[in-house]
């Protein structure tokens, strides 16, 4: 009951968090808070690595994830809905300039920075970890911005929908695995995963987005189209939720953090969305 109580007030900041920003704030808002989850997230994943005994300069990748975030917000409110398609203009083409040379200057600065040091002990595994980490937190995650600028205001509830959506599968992991788990998942990665709970979680989004698809024009009028993408995103968000366990397991923590009592860090929070996010953003735009 303790740790109910602890995700309950929890999930209940949370969801304050989401609906103020969302509907409530200006779009800049949004932004920083999005950045801000990214910055958070960097330093849970970064320390993680740490105790797997991996060397990186912390500082410095969460500078980078976060001058990341910022880019692609500033290139999402320019040309919303669109990643490669040409952008005429003076101004745009500086956005693109920027943009461009983000992740070649990126590789140079984490070099020079292994420059640094005394000793090339874990170098290759530093800089490949501090890759990763930047595309797997703050990649992924800057999809929540292209998302939030589609169709200007209605941007607001995709967000929502896709919250709903990946979050009902968490809910529907937890209930159901409680009541009815009795084999395990994948005892290697996550010992407390069960196939019901696994099962639960991919229904439970599936009817998340039947009553949340007024949200979304494309799924207003098209329930089938719904039940297919509410499977889909709970589905891939349970990856997401196993991708980051396996990190954990790796790492050999239980938690990325302890920032939100009775759910984790905000990586933990964030990880299925890390996985949905993409997803939902190429079912708008190419669906």
């Amino acid at each position: 009951m303790q740790e109910f109580h602890h995700r309950l007030v929890s999930s209940a900041v949370l969801i304050a968090v989401v609906f103020a920003t969302l509907f409530w704030l200006p779009l800049w808002a949004y932004a920083i808070v999005v950045t801000g989850f990214v910055a958070i997230a960097l330093f849970e994943f970064f320390t993680m690595v740490r105790h797997r005994g991996v060397l990186v300069h912390r500082p410095l990748c969460i500078g980078l994830g976060v001058i990341f975030t910022l880019l692609v917000t500033w290139r999402s409110l320019v040309e919303p809905g669109y990643i490669l398609a040409p952008m005429p203009g003076d101004s745009v083409t500086v956005i693109r300039w920027a943009w461009d040379v983000f992740w070649p200057v990126t590789i140079i600065v984490i070099f020079l920075r292994q420059f640094t040091r005394q000793n090339t002990f874990e170098t290759l595994s530093g800089i490949a970890t501090t890759l990763f980490g930047l595309a797997y937190v703050a990649g992924l995650l800057s999809y929540l911005l292209y998302i939030r600028v589609l169709k200007h205001e209605h941007g607001a509830w995709l967000v929502l929908f896709l919250i709903i959506v990946t979050k009902m599968a968490d809910v529907g992991a937890l209930i159901v695995g409680k009541l009815m788990g009795r084999h395990t998942l994948m005892p290697r990665i996550s010992p407390n995963k069960t196939v019901e709970g696994f099962v639960g979680a991919i229904l439970c989004s599936a009817a998340a987005a039947v009553l949340a698809s007024p949200m979304v024009l494309k799924l207003a009028h098209a329930p089938l189209t719904a039940i297919s993408l509410g499977l889909l995103l709970g589905l891939v968000g349970q990856v997401g939720d196993l991708a980051e366990s396996l990190i954990k397991r790796d790492c050999q923590v239980k938690d990325s953090s302890r920032l939100f009592p009775g759910l984790g860090g905000m990586l933990d929070v964030l990880d299925s969305l890390l996985f949905t996010a993409p997803l939902f953003y190429a079912f708008l735009i190419y669906g």
